[in-house]
């Protein structure tokens, strides 16, 4: 999903795909090329942004014929939470800019919705950050962040309630940078010393928000404190000890960091899964725990759902299905043959390359 706003669009810019406001209604239909009028009818209706209606789901398009039909059908119905959550998110963070007003019921409904999904959809919810959208910013990285947060909570054991309380604080724990000025929160590049310190107030915002003004208890309001926090105290805003902080925010800390580098930024491009779970490991020690980058890497599809890869016998295929318990070892469907491998039992294959 994109976020558009009408200040940056071209007049004469044709759109390439439907755009919806944030109820999902279309529109501007694909196609349609972009002009004052079209502008100025949009922001009588008081709307300064338009969303494009894709998902992260819709790069499988490629693959789909390659997949089982319960995948498959498992992929359409997260494609339509992922879009559900998503416009409801935007609707109320954009609210909550302009009132300082959150409904928290809608959060944790929102919450417990994920939790109850991914019980379910467990592999496609895994395989989320290999197929996902190119376009990221707030909304979809709070909803990208809880997903993982319930992931790493489930390997951690966490009980119902809390791994409602883990999805909500994945939610919220960008919610100070709405307090961030947009020249220094929206800008394109990266950002000047100046400005960084500026964005690192976000943190003592969030948790000033979540504790004082909208009365969350301190393990969610910790997370919007803590997650830039590091090992070796060279994190932000308190440079304290790894011992220091919530479980929650050492969680939040690891998915933070892999969603961003396997994010799409106008200044780099994203890191494959299985590279970005290879990072996390170097920064063991000094940013993270090893431990528990062992455990949320256990539980991420390094190779997801729909990825075309090489194997070390030269045949190319396309990954089917994710062992949850050894989600590395994928199944893999042979691009020309149609042949099935479970690199689970045959163990001296593996994946030698993945091909963009």
């Amino acid at each position: 999903m994109e976020k558009i706003y009408l200040s940056e669009i071209e007049n004469g810019t044709p759109i390439n795909c439907d755009l919806c406001n944030d109820k999902g209604v279309i529109l501007v239909k694909k196609g349609t090329r972009v002009t004052e009028e079209l502008k100025k009818k949009l922001q009588k209706n008081n709307i300064i942004f338009l969303i494009g209606n894709s998902s992260p789901f819709d790069n499988l398009e490629d693959s789909m014929a390659y997949l089982d039909e319960v995948v498959v059908k498992q992929i359409q119905e997260t494609k339509q939470v992922y879009k559900q959550t998503f416009y409801q998110l935007s609707r109320e963070f954009e609210t909550f800019k302009t009132s300082d007003r959150l409904d928290k019921k809608m959060v944790t409904d929102i919450a417990k919705s994920l939790v109850s999904n991914i019980a379910t959809n467990q592999q496609v919810y895994m395989s989320i950050q290999g197929i996902r959208s190119k376009d990221i910013y707030t909304y979809l990285h709070s909803i990208d962040v809880s997903i993982f947060m319930i992931l790493f909570g489930k390997s951690l054991s966490l009980d119902p309630m809390q791994l409602v309380n883990a999805a909500t604080a994945g939610i919220l724990h960008d919610i100070g940078k709405m307090k961030i000025p947009d020249h220094v929160l929206l800008k394109p590049e990266k950002l000047l010393p100046e400005e960084m310190e500026v964005m690192k107030k976000h943190t003592i915002y969030g948790y000033e928000i979540l504790k004082n003004h909208l009365g969350y208890e301190e393990s969610i309001a910790r997370v919007a404190k803590e997650h830039h926090e590091r090992m070796d105290k060279g994190g932000y805003p308190q440079g304290v000890g790894w011992e220091n902080l919530h479980l929650f925010s050492k969680m939040t800390a690891i998915c933070d960091i892999y969603d961003a580098i396997t994010a799409q930024r106008v200044y780099k491009k994203p890191m494959l899964p299985h590279k970005a779970t290879e990072y996390l490991m170097t920064v063991v020690g000094t940013h993270l725990d090893q431990e528990l980058v062992r455990r949320f890497v256990h539980n991420i599809a390094t190779y997801p759902l729909g990825a075309k890869v090489l194997l070390n016998t030269g045949e190319e295929g396309i990954v089917i299905s994710i062992n949850n318990s050894f989600p590395q070892r994928p199944v893999i469907k042979i691009i020309n043959t149609n042949k099935i491998r479970d690199l689970l039992v045959e163990l001296t294959i593996f994946i030698k390359e993945v091909l963009e």
